[in-house]
């Protein structure tokens, strides 16, 4: 081949590469990203995933216990036979000082374009999470299921078998990551409502409590993660006039120092109140403790430009229904809803919000819309055996499980357990059972 014609064909590749599997990288719209996200977290199968890595998984492995950070490697992607020549991997795991610690199976992350090259059906990225204290292999997906059904911005997901190199790392639930794409997807572009910041919640510094009126008072950049730990700022992050946190700390300004009459006539056009409400009621049926109400984790705050007020995103509920206790519960199964937080720190989000008489009844009003809509056994029954039907053969092929199959089944039944941690269907028969005796007369 001529050289001449070599730099044609280089020329050419170059330009249908954004091209392949139908994806564009600048000149998507909204509809082509709303279609992808149906594609890509599809419930009604098990995706098959395949990477191929430059030098092994092991290597990427041993490269993360060797430094305690999980560095991205460019490799293959394929899912459900579409594929990519270049994608960001890295493992999801704990940033250390030192070495990495090791684990039988590693959650994972995929960044599409981080390497420059397409994304995957109008996706930036997603996480392939190990399902690590939750042996029923099902909370993740049920409680993203409830908190969308009742309106709360949630993160779309489904189960995934993944492969690297020709072998299997095993069964995942594939998750939709809370970005920019997520919120231009809920939101739209209209009045740019998907240009606004959106904050992470990386502990310690996450209860929204007032800290100063500076920048730096809300972050800590001597903690491990790459962004530092606080309330982190994950969009216009190089943008002098929108990463000086102003908005931020005008927001817990006002919920922290207001006075009562000013904050029930005000917060709301600083807050979608309602959307929290809902947050709060399906949190607490769920006993979502890993998020704001028990370990002030998981969450994110968008603040939206079109309609000026910041909006509560939960995040990552693998840990909810009767597997992370509750200090301050009233009941094995979690909190009341008279008194939903699970440790006597400060949640100014929560007590102040509930304090206003009106706020308070609507959100006792969602907790029984859950349990009567969402949260019954026979609903949730119905799921689990749905999904039952397409994992229950993989769990044994599963090189890396973290559970046996027999000890998956027991997870996802009814048997009450004498482990800590409740079964699945225990959890859900126990806990809409106390919660509608306990609303039932109000």
């Amino acid at each position: 081949m001529k050289r001449h014609d070599r730099i044609l064909l280089a020329a050419l590749t170059l330009f249908l590469l954004p091209m392949a599997c139908g994806k564009k990288t600048d000149t998507d719209t909204l509809e082509e990203l709303r279609a992808g996200i149906e594609t890509v977290f599809n419930p009604d199968r098990v995706a098959q995933i395949e990477f191929t890595t430059p030098r092994g998984f092991a290597a990427i492995v041993g490269a993360y216990i060797a430094s305690g950070r999980p560095a991205y490697v460019d490799a293959g992607f394929k899912m459900d036979g579409e594929a990519l020549a270049s994608v960001g991997l890295r493992l999801r795991a704990p940033v250390t000082a030192g070495t990495g610690e090791s684990e039988t199976k590693y959650s994972l992350r995929v960044n599409f374009n981080y390497f420059g090259g397409p994304r995957f059906h109008q996706i930036d990225r997603i996480h392939l999470g190990n399902n690590k204290k939750d042996p029923s292999l099902m909370r993740q997906i049920l409680a993203a299921r409830i908190y969308r059904a009742m309106g709360v911005p949630a993160s779309h997901n489904t189960h995934a078998w993944v492969k690297a190199d020709g072998s299997a790392l095993g069964l995942y639930t594939l998750t939709e990551l809370v970005d920019k794409r997520f919120v231009w997807a809920i939101y739209g572009d209209k009045n740019d409502a998907h240009e606004g910041n959106l904050y992470k919640c990386e502990p310690p510094g996450c209860d929204l409590t007032w800290k100063g009126s500076s920048k730096s008072d809300y972050l800590d950049a001597t903690c491990l993660e790459e962004d530092g730990c606080g309330l982190v700022l994950k969009t216009n992050e190089n943008d002098p006039a929108r990463n000086n946190y102003a908005d931020l700390i005008d927001f817990l300004d006002f919920l922290n120092h207001a006075s009562d009459t000013d904050f029930a006539a005000g917060f709301g056009n600083k807050f979608e109140v309602d959307t929290f409400l809902r947050y709060l009621a399906v949190a607490l049926v769920l006993a979502d403790n890993d998020g704001y109400l028990g370990s002030i984790d998981n969450f994110y705050l968008y603040h939206r430009p079109d309609t000026g007020r910041f909006v509560f995103i939960p995040w990552d509920s693998h840990k909810s229904m009767g597997v992370r206790n509750c200090t301050l519960a009233a009941h094995p199964t979690g909190a009341s809803p008279e008194n939903p937080v699970c440790t006597a720190d400060a949640r100014p989000l929560v007590d102040r919000v509930l304090a206003v008489p009106a706020w308070r009844e609507q959100y006792l009003q969602y907790v029984r819309e859950v349990l009567e809509n969402h949260f019954t056994p026979e609903k949730i029954q119905a799921q689990i055996d749905e999904m039952e039907t397409r994992i229950r053969d993989l769990i044994p092929q599963d090189p890396n499980s973290l559970v046996t199959a027999q000890e998956h089944a027991v997870a996802i039944s009814n048997a009450e357990s004498y482990t800590g941690d409740m079964n699945l269907m225990e959890f859900v028969e126990k806990r809409h059972a106390y919660l509608s005796a306990l609303l039932g007369g109000k």
